[in-house]
């Protein structure tokens, strides 16, 4: 509606511009946590804030992600979905007044109603729930999920009819040599993901760092640009899965699909860097296809031992990318196959998506979601063993906290410090932490004439930190006694100082603990 069925170059370009100039504004004005896809918000939501979601959320949400989908931004509806079921759960538990832990328990289940009806694969929104959002495949609320995304595929069958979401190929494995082709496509998709991740994290960190009074204007800055690339290759506009269908029922060129695969990733980077609402499910499904319908119509040609069609490689593609990009491997799996529904096709899956994975995880240690969280300073908490132990820092820490100013001139600052035990200090202001500078520095300063410059020049920004969750074992490993300080930060602003541990607080710990 927003291009019209015969749009025009200049069309092409100006409706993604002028659309995202007024989401840029809602987004900063009204909403935004609907920033990007919503999935990292929601994982937000769950582990630090009680699964409180206002509930203003999934309107701004539905209303943003509607208009960068709708107006040709290279991105897609599932994620904005995972927001918006959550929201919505979370907000009937609001209104009914419910404890805080069933609030928070309703999350992930709103979450996998609304992926499971986006989809129509309930186990695979069930296993997305439990694997991505809660982080744990043996959460207790796999009953909850399971009802909640039955009953939301039943709703949206009801409504829309038993359509499936692609037209999908019957699959066979022609001969045993195939699998080594499939690994190969494993290969090339962990190397995709990769390109993917650290393209999106670059150009995003980019972004962040421009002035905050331009953040009104970096999605339109995004549309102006993907206008220009639909102007050449209107293929990649929105979700695209039209093109995708096309991909798995053999209906491209290998060149096109080369084309398309290289377009869609620069176009979606773009898109959601830019701070544009939309999520990166259906980019990574339609990257999927497009590289393993390339590798399997060169397979097809070249190999010398008979192969299937490029399409059942297209197929395993989406599979692929998905688990390199979103890191949910096993989601990725029963994805594929509730699509197929043949179990034919699980082994050259499983063996491309392990491949895509730890390819992935190899060089990009954090998986693409954690990495968004943290460059808003946000720190999901660990869901290894030991981050369940019975103490914590928040334990061992004081919450006063003394901060040298930035502008304080070093002279000064060798007057507050000479007398304290400590050999680093704390810089900053309020609860805010800009770095930190060690007691050699300053003297060694002072020594070199420069006791009128300001600490800040001198600050060093690298130390260790803990978060209060974290267990009393980080918090001895990471407590350097020769530094005799470790600041506490918030998980949800990584700038802001909640106590530091010190070797008196650590006493006093040991002291009063029960034994």
């Amino acid at each position: 509606m927003l291009f019209g069925l015969s749009p025009s170059p200049l069309r092409l370009i100006l409706t993604p511009m002028l659309v995202s100039l007024g989401t840029g504004v809602l987004l900063a004005k009204f909403f935004p946590e609907a920033r990007g896809s919503g999935v990292p918000q929601t994982k937000t939501a769950f582990h630090l804030d009680n699964g409180q979601i206002r509930p203003i959320v999934p309107l701004g949400k539905f209303l943003t992600g509607v208009l960068c989908v709708g107006s040709g931004h290279s991105m897609g509806r599932e994620g904005p979905s995972v927001q918006i079921g959550a929201g919505l759960a979370s907000t009937i538990g609001q209104w009914f007044r419910l404890d805080p832990e069933r609030v928070r328990n309703l999350v992930p289940v709103g979450a996998a109603a609304a992926l499971a009806a986006a989809f129509n694969t309930p186990v695979a929104a069930v296993l997305f729930a439990l694997e991505e959002i809660i982080g744990d495949l043996n959460a207790g609320l796999i009953g909850s999920t399971v009802v909640a995304s039955v009953t939301a595929v039943i709703v949206e069958r009801s409504i829309l009819g038993d359509e499936v979401l692609f037209r999908v190929p019957s699959y066979e494995l022609v001969h045993p040599m195939e699998l080594l082709a499939y690994a190969a496509l494993g290969v090339v998709g962990g190397l995709i993901s990769l390109l993917f991740c650290k393209g999106l994290l670059r150009l995003r960190a980019f972004f962040l760092n421009l002035p905050h009074k331009t953040i009104m204007l970096q999605p339109a800055l995004g549309g102006l640009i993907v206008g220009i690339v639909l102007v050449f290759v209107p293929q990649v506009m929105g979700v695209g899965y039209e093109y995708v269908d096309q991909a798995l029922n053999g209906g491209m060129l290998l060149q096109m699909m080369l084309l398309l695969c290289a377009v869609k990733l620069v176009a979606t980077i773009i898109s959601y860097a830019s701070g544009n609402a939309g999520g990166i499910f259906a980019p990574s499904l339609y990257l999927g296809a497009m590289a393993g319908g390339v590798v399997g119509m060169v397979v097809n040609q070249w190999a010398p031992f008979p192969t299937g069609a490029p399409g059942a490689y297209a197929l395993v593609g989406m599979g692929t990318l998905f688990a390199g990009i979103i890191r949910a491997p096993m989601t990725s799996v029963f994805m594929i196959f509730e699509l197929t529904q043949d179990y034919k096709i699980l082994v050259p899956l499983m063996i491309a998506n392990m491949l895509s994975f730890v390819i992935s995880r190899r060089f990009q240690p954090k998986p693409v979601y954690h990495a968004l969280l943290e460059q808003n300073h946000v720190h999901l908490p660990e869901t290894d063993a030991r981050a369940r132990s019975s103490w914590r820092a928040k334990d061992i820490m004081t919450p006063n906290v003394d901060f040298l100013a930035e502008r304080l001139p070093i002279e000064q600052a060798w007057q507050a410090v000479r007398e304290k035990q400590t050999a680093r200090y704390l810089v900053g202001a309020a609860d805010r932490l800009v770095g930190s500078i060690d007691r050699k520095t300053i003297e060694h300063a002072l020594q070199s004439g420069h006791g009128g410059d300001p600490v800040g020049a001198f600050v060093s920004p690298n130390m260790n930190y803990l978060h209060p969750d974290q267990p009393l074992e980080l918090a001895l490993e990471r407590f350097d006694p020769s530094d005799g300080i470790v600041p506490v930060l918030s998980r949800k602003d990584g700038r802001r100082v909640e106590g530091v541990i010190t070797i008196d607080t650590i006493l006093q710990f040991i002291h009063k603990r029960p034994a």
